[in-house]
């Protein structure tokens, strides 16, 4: 039997394990036998050959000066950033960033980190130079910098993180980043 991450949703984790393999969320054993509800992928799209040639169609609206024209959302222009810390009564409730901060903790050989969770309740799955949170191109980004226990994100409006980030990944105001297990909101200060 396997557990199901109520965090992450990966549903791999053997029974007597305590955290989530993924996210390192602790697991919930639940007695009841829930099966999640994920709707049913769609059919795959099937493609005609005799459409190829078919005449292609032209809509104008009647009036067209009713039609407003998006405008791209305008661009960050701040490097200032903190994490606020999800956990009641944290050491540090929250951490200020302006334009760059790396995330760990603290080891004589590699020195001081700008965010150390070493007085947070998990700090034990952090690693030494576990991140880091940078402001680049108007954009807040985060990476991973090889730590054994991964970076994960929920954007705003999702109810679960994602996968474990593997590549630069953009944060938005109000996201939501585990560190491990660790877990902070993302705001932009404007």
């Amino acid at each position: 039997m396997t557990i199901t991450c109520n965090v992450c949703g990966y549903d791999r984790n053997p029974e007597d394990l305590e955290f989530c393999d993924a996210c390192g969320a602790e697991l919930v054993i639940n007695t009841l036998d829930v099966t999640p509800n994920i709707p049913p992928s769609p059919p795959s799209p099937t493609f005609d050959d005799s459409l190829e040639s078919s005449p292609t169609v032209k809509v104008t609206p009647s009036n067209p000066e009713s039609i407003i024209p998006s405008s791209p959302p305008s661009p960050i222009t701040t490097g200032k950033a903190k994490l606020i810390s999800k956990m009641p009564k944290a050491p540090i409730p929250e951490f200020m960033i302006e334009n760059y901060a790396n995330i760990g903790i603290f080891d004589p050989d590699t020195g001081p980190v700008d965010i150390d969770l070493e007085h947070f309740l998990g700090n034990e799955t952090v690693s030494r130079q576990h991140g880091e949170i940078y402001f680049e191109n108007h954009q807040w980004k985060i990476k991973d910098l090889g730590s054994t226990n991964g970076i994960f994100i929920k954007k705003v409006g999702q109810n679960r993180f994602n996968a474990r980030i593997t590549t630069p990944d953009i944060l938005e105001n109000g996201d939501e980043i585990a560190i491990a297990k660790i877990r902070f909101t993302f705001q932009i200060i404007d």
